[in-house]
């Protein structure tokens, strides 16, 4: 399955692309932040481009995606936002993912909002129209609108996912991180709102396991809002008690008036439709958040460095505090050295409109050129020269001429300048997005190219591989067949938890004939056909059953064995794939199965047969005792199958002499199972091979047996003579 998440990718991402990477999905995680993920997974692809370009369908429809998630910008990650995802932005990017997800066959689209939609509503639950009360509170709801047009419009499978404040390891951006890093770095903690104001804490790992229930779950109308929230909100007065715990010398600073709204809501349709329940509880789990958060200390800026600090994160108001200072500092200096109206060499006016118009540009430039403009028209009039002799001399105007030329040209060639690298910018990120993602098209399309080779290869060995089934199969001794049929089984199906059951007269019951060695010590020998009535019908009908439905206790696929002769079509025995990868649950994978079994039954109803038609030359007459060579036959198969772990056996010795053991047949019959053999040697002596038995069950068989007359001893199967 093919996950695109995109969105302000600074919250949320690296979770569910971990978890669902564990799944082998794909997961292209596609945005304007994604450079700031450090996150190197295989099936991961990371795409440097903002949702909110054109490029962004084009560029991401190739991986045809079946689940799109997109991620808001919450109240919580604003601090933190470098290059803020602004509203415009964020809506014209949830635009251009719901319009990918209108072209392809989307499974689930998942917009990820925040509770702060409620603003200062007193309801909170997923039915009523929410009423936000703060801009980015309206931002949400916009989107949540855009959501509910394409979903009524498209009939789209749309799921809007309201979240509390989130916590958890990879979680950087929310408001408990920066609570947690300003106690370790700073004096003080300075909480949003006042302590009795209610808040939620939501673990990372909760949101990620409904969002997996949400795409694994049948879609319905239900499901279009939901509201995740802590069963255990707290006030911020509860928080700041669990803070002082680990910071006795900071300070925690409530907020006096209202700043945040995210808050605890009301959780209906993700417990009813989804059956989901948080598991972490913050109040439980600070101690593991504050251990590991970092513990250095910043030394505190000077005054000068802060001022400087705090005009950097304000351009606009940066370059109008330097115009005028910088135009003061002309004037002092002009009045410093005496140049008054005068144009001399060194003229620290046309100093300062050169740098402001080198700086900033042609509006500055100009903007500077004014302001000294105007002081030289103010020294005019201080000196008490007439103004008329001002503006009808020429030659009078020569500075401003200067000032105003100056401005134009360095403000032009600096706009020039900057306007030619924003291009040459532009156009290197355009390059480099599509050659990125030119790449990595390369390298999926080399990877399919390798798998497609590998595949054919296989194919074109079929012929050879059917040989080496039938050859492996060409056995007349039917548990040598299970034994081969089960090393086909593993190798052809890539799969080391496979087992092979005969089934009784009734089909009531299924009796384990050989299993793979990874599973000897937990498999049952035998199941009761009733404890599985969702597969009854499948193996009466004799078609595999397959577990798509993930049925608890089931088995993954059931491929029954039915006897080709009289009676037709009756099921005799059954092949049990309990476990499978996610991957295995393939239409390929499925026909596969479907064509060894077809061919494993086969040999198997011949051996059946083979037994059937042979019985005067295999058996001792009148009884289904085995003469010398079948049972030597017979006990080196099973021997060979208890080497390789794949079947276990236990050998008991009778007492009785041939002639003995041929009377009282009946009676050992009564004493053992159906599967359970009997042979005599050449030399006289008699033994039982107990099928899938360990010593205590065969020391009760000794019990049984003896009770009935016949008197026998558990021995060690290499202390029957093979001669």
């Amino acid at each position: 399955m093919n996950i695109l998440i995109t969105g302000n990718l600074s919250s949320l991402a690296v979770p569910l692309a971990k978890e669902f990477v564990k799944e082998k999905n794909k997961v292209i995680l596609a945005s304007y932040n994604v450079d700031k993920i450090d996150l190197k997974l295989s099936n991961v692809i990371l795409h440097s481009i903002n949702p909110a370009e054109r490029i962004f369908r084009d560029a991401l429809s190739s991986y045809k995606p079946d689940v799109i998630i997109y991620l808001s910008t919450r109240e919580e990650q604003l601090d933190d936002i470098e290059d803020e995802f602004h509203a415009g932005q964020q809506l014209d990017g949830l635009k251009s993912a719901l319009e990918l997800s209108k072209k392809g066959n989307i499974r689930r689209f998942i917009f990820v909002s925040s509770t702060e939609v409620y603003g200062d509503m007193t309801e909170s639950s997923e039915g009523v129209v929410p009423e936000p009360s703060s801009i980015n509170g309206y931002s949400l709801s916009l989107a949540e609108r855009y959501c509910r047009i394409y979903r009524d419009e498209f009939d789209l499978n749309l799921t809007i996912l309201r979240l509390p404040y989130v916590y958890g390891p990879d979680e950087k951006s929310g408001l408990f991180f920066r609570l947690i890093r300003d106690g370790n770095q700073k004096n003080e903690i300075l909480l949003p709102d006042s302590p009795d104001t209610r808040c939620s804490f939501l673990h990372v790992e909760d949101v990620v396991d409904f969002v997996k229930r949400a795409i694994d779950d049948e879609y319905s109308i239900e499901s279009l809002v939901v509201n995740l929230s802590s069963s255990k909100p707290m006030k911020y007065a509860d928080l700041e008690n669990l803070l002082s715990k680990y910071y006795a010398k900071v300070t925690c600073i409530s907020g006096e008036k209202r700043t945040v709204y995210t808050r605890p809501v009301a959780v209906s349709a993700a417990k009813r439709q989804f059956d989901w329940y948080e598991v972490h509880n913050l109040a439980d789990e600070i101690g593991e958040f504050v251990d590991v958060a970092p513990t250095e200390v910043v030394k505190k800026p000077s005054v000068l460095s802060s001022l400087f600090d705090r005009l950097s994160r304000h351009p606009t108001f940066l370059k109008w505090t330097e115009l005028i200072l910088g135009g003061l500092a002309a004037i002092y200096l002009s009045q410093l050295t005496g140049t008054l109206i005068q144009f001399q060499y060194v003229d620290f006016r046309l100093v300062y409109v050169v740098i402001m118009g080198s700086i900033y540009g042609l509006q500055f430039g100009l903007y500077s050129s004014v302001i000294v403009s105007l002081f030289v028209l103010y020294t005019w009039l201080g000196l008490g020269v007439d103004w008329k002799l001002l503006v009808y001399n020429v030659g009078n105007w020569f500075p401003f001429v200067m000032y105003f030329a100056v401005g134009l040209i360095t403000g032009y060639n600096h706009d020039k300048t900057e306007n030619n690298i924003l291009y040459s910018q532009k156009q290197y990120d355009l390059v480099l997005d599509k050659y990125s993602f030119l790449y990595e098209v390369f390298n999926e399309i080399r990877d399919l190219k390798d798998e497609f080779r590998e595949r054919l290869i296989g194919y074109r060995d079929s012929f050879g591989k059917i040989f080496t089934i039938t050859r492996e199969l060409d056995e007349l001794q039917e548990h040598a067949v299970y034994f081969r049929a089960l090393n086909i089984l593993e190798e052809l199906m890539d799969n080391k938890n496979i087992a092979i059951y005969s089934l009784d007269s009734n089909r009531a019951y299924a009796r384990l004939e050989v299993n793979s060695a990874e599973m000897s010590r937990t498999i049952a020998k035998s199941l009761k056909l009733s404890d599985y009535p969702a597969a009854l019908d499948s193996i009466e009908q004799g078609k595999i059953f397959q577990n798509s439905s993930l049925l608890e206790n089931y088995p993954a696929y059931i491929a029954p064995v039915l006897n080709n002769s009289y009676p037709f079509n009756v099921p005799v025995a059954m092949i049990v794939i309990w476990t499978a990868e996610f991957d295995q649950y393939s239409t390929y994978y499925y026909n596969l199965f479907k064509v060894i079994c077809g061919m494993i039954e086969a040999s198997l109803v011949r051996a059946t047969l083979f037994l059937d038609a042979n019985y005067d030359r295999m058996y001792l007459p009148a009884t289904r005792i085995l003469n010398h060579d079948a049972f030597i036959d017979t006990l080196k198969v099973r021997l060979e199958m208890k080497k390789n772990k794949i079947a276990e056996f236990q050998v008991i010795a009778l007492q009785e002499s041939e002639v003995d053991v041929q009377k009282k047949y009946a009676k050992i019959s009564l004493g053992i199972r159906s599967a359970d053999v009997v042979g005599i040697l050449r030399n006289g002596s008699s033994y039982i091979l107990l099928s899938q038995a360990d010593k205590q069950a065969s020391l009760e068989v000794v019990e049984r047996l003896e009770k009935l007359g016949v008197k026998g001893r558990l021995i060690e199967a290499n202390e029957v003579p093979m001669g």
